[in-house]
């Protein structure tokens, strides 16, 4: 464990942007969810109604399980419960392999062996900083429910079993970055793991058999039963859990050698296949944009069918205000929470399409771009080979998701899926951010480009909070978007057709300044 702690200094000093985003803005939404469930819903009988139709339908169930409670603190926990864990271990178990398993793809895990570093101390500083982060997580989003009116004990158990669930997901993700040379194939094997998880707790609220929710840290965020009898000892599985588990990468990581994994990794073709370096773009971006449209293409489906009954659901004198002020008299309850909720996932998109826009620095960073470009490839080429896929691959992401929600929702994918597709130029102006950033501040850009997503984020939470308006709502491009499928939304061209033009101007500027400076690696 030698270097442990020095590893640890290191992982904050890298993550120092991205740690505090995801804290805060996770920690807030539990607030957020309990003040607008007690303003739509202002008595016990319209929190009867809608926990009554909300369980009769099975795409709610699936999505989110069975409500406990139809109060204030029950609702809440029944709406972010396994939203929170879903993101909470996304981004646990990609923290967990940008510091193993990638360090370890990079050469840098065996500079840093050479020196007074202990074999055990990356992963080890790994699952103290990512833990520590979830549970201080949960911790924080305690006093923003307290001041809601929920009781503080059932308020740090919610918070308390969402932190387990994201430390449950950086274990799994310590034992696949043992089995594998990829960091790409250990991400697919555990966010596939986290899948199954999701399954099993699904099954067991629709498929009406308690057991399968108990082998998934899904289900035992439901089952600690937080603000409906409190049930404090259901967190003994995730500590169990993680011990095991953790114990479980130490081992196996004393088994194979550094940058090795346990499983053989698949011989490719005795003979070159690729065709340039647009060729090779697309063998690099392929596999993790299928991905993403394979989870996005689930998610719009699952979202459609949880719409069709939201007209019920959200028949609230508040909520019907709300669709009468944003989509006029006519706009039906289900379209305005659609829109609501499409506007969030646009910013999903935006961060997958950011993985794509940072893939050749990260190439450049690797030494690889050095290889390619010795070849005829010219710089120019090889850096429009990754933005290409970084303004295709959202644009295909976004079509997925309006398509497979519009087809489930009401049988007019072309309506819902123009809507969805609004939103591409505003992800476009901050994957221009990125490529301006890659351009003229290399070592910065990804610090950069999260961080304006994660401005945008904030921008749009204050104004959900109506602490934000006028300049400061302007600054995030996704406000400049019309909600088509409320009457409200006026005419998209202008302000789309600007918001192009903004995503063109920044992206023109980076690639003519990464012609002007030198490679680097650091």
């Amino acid at each position: 464990m030698t270097g442990t702690w020095s590893l640890i200094r290191l992982i904050l000093r890298r993550d120092r942007v991205l740690l505090p985003l995801w804290i805060v803005i996770s920690a807030l939404l539990p607030a957020s969810i309990a003040a607008s469930t007690a303003g739509l819903y202002t008595d016990q009988a319209a929190r009867d109604a809608f926990a009554a139709a909300s369980m009769s339908n099975p795409a709610q169930l699936a999505m989110r399980g069975v409500i406990h409670e139809a109060s204030v603190g029950g609702l809440t926990a029944w709406t972010l419960g396994s939203s929170l864990t879903l993101i909470g271990g996304l981004v646990s178990i990609l923290l967990v392999l940008r510091h193993t398993r990638a360090e370890e793809e990079a050469g840098r895990r065996e500079l840093l062996s050479s020196g007074v570093v202990g074999r055990h101390a990356p992963l080890a500083a790994a699952l103290v900083v990512v833990p520590a982060a979830n549970v201080l997580l949960g911790l924080l989003s305690v006093p923003g429910l307290v001041a809601n009116g929920l009781p503080a004990g059932s308020s740090l158990l919610f918070g308390l079993s969402v932190a387990g669930g994201g430390c449950a997901f950086a274990a799994v993700a310590a034992v696949t970055a043992q089995l594998t040379a990829s960091s790409g194939t250990a991400r697919g094997l555990a966010i596939g793991v986290g899948g199954l998880m999701f399954a099993l707790r699904a099954a067991a609220d629709t498929g009406g058999v308690a057991w399968p929710a108990w082998l998934s840290p899904f289900g035992w965020v439901r089952l600690t039963r937080a603000y409906a009898g409190d049930r404090w000892w259901v967190l003994g599985l995730f500590v169990v859990f993680v011990a095991v588990l953790a114990a479980g990468a130490f081992a196996l990581s004393v088994r194979r050698d550094v940058a090795g994994g346990l499983l053989p990794a698949r011989q490719g073709p005795a003979t070159g296949t690729l065709r340039g370096a647009f060729g090779l773009a697309g063998r690099l971006h392929r596999g993790t944009l299928a991905g993403f449209a394979i989870g996005f293409g689930l998610l719009g489906a699952l979202l459609g069918v949880s719409a069709r009954g939201l007209d019920t659901q959200l028949n609230t004198p508040q909520f019907r205000d709300l669709a009468a002020v944003l989509g006029g008299s006519g706009a039906r309850v289900s379209d305005v929470f659609f829109s609501f909720v499409m506007y969030v996932l646009s910013q999903l998109v935006t961060g997958a399409a950011l993985v794509s826009a940072l893939r050749a620095r990260g190439e450049e960073v690797a030494g690889r771009a050095d290889l390619l470009l010795s070849t005829p490839v010219g710089r120019l080429r090889w850096a429009l080979s990754h933005l290409a896929f970084a303004l295709a691959g959202p644009a295909l992401l976004l079509a997925v998701l309006g398509v497979a929600a519009g087809l489930a929702y009401d049988c007019d994918a072309l309506r819902v899926a123009g809507a969805t597709l609004a939103y591409l130029p505003a992800v476009w102006t901050v994957v221009g951010i990125a490529t301006l950033a890659f351009g003229v501040l290399p070592g910065l850009a990804a610090a950069v480009s999260w961080t304006a997503l994660g401005i945008f984020l904030v921008v749009d939470l204050l104004a959900e909070f109506r602490l934000a308006s006028g300049v400061v709502l302007d600054v995030s491009p996704f406000v400049h978007v019309p909600a088509l499928l409320l009457d409200g939304a006026g005419s998209p061209v202008a302000p789309l057709l600007a918001l192009t033009a903004v995503a063109g101007a920044l992206a023109v500027a980076g690639l003519a300044l990464l012609r002007r400076r030198d490679l680097a690696t650091a």
